[in-house]
């Protein structure tokens, strides 16, 4: 797929990347290229893990909203380890939450990453809702 452009959802930077950004200061930089990496190219990028789409709440399912297993550099995840068993530990969990334009493909929207605690994060409805909303507005929109 060409001309793949990643974005990040200004009304969610704050609350989801200063956090990381805090412990992982060229986060927001190495993700948005790594992230492009991976969908214009099919890269895997050894700090991306399985990817998969939200199915809770019922309004992230709808919204298509999406997540990426990520570990937090330095840490990586095995090489041949296949894409689908890349997958975090509740200990030490992070995700990438994002979603793809419904009409043009080609673009991204990098809703935040979850962390710490990606898998709580992703149970408390509060949040997800959140998401969910944005993202169905980004599919709206594009």
């Amino acid at each position: 797929m060409s001309g793949i452009i990643v974005e990040y959802h200004p009304r969610t930077f704050e609350e989801f990347f200063l956090e990381p950004l805090k412990d992982f200061p060229n986060l927001a930089e190495d993700l948005k290229a790594d992230f492009f990496s991976y969908k214009a190219h099919g890269e895997l990028p050894s700090t991306f893990g399985r990817d998969a789409s939200y199915t809770q709440p019922y309004s992230a399912y709808k919204a298509h909203l999406m997540h990426i297993h990520l570990k937090l550099p330095p840490e990586t995840f095995p090489e041949n380890l296949p894409q689908d068993d890349r997958k975090c530990t509740r200990r030490k969990d992070a995700a990438i939450v994002y979603v793809q334009g419904e009409l043009e493909e080609n673009l991204y929207c990098i809703l935040g990453v979850l962390y710490p605690n990606a898998h709580a994060k992703a149970r408390e409805d509060k949040i997800m809702r959140y998401l969910a909303r944005l993202a169905q507005e980004f599919r709206d929109a594009h």
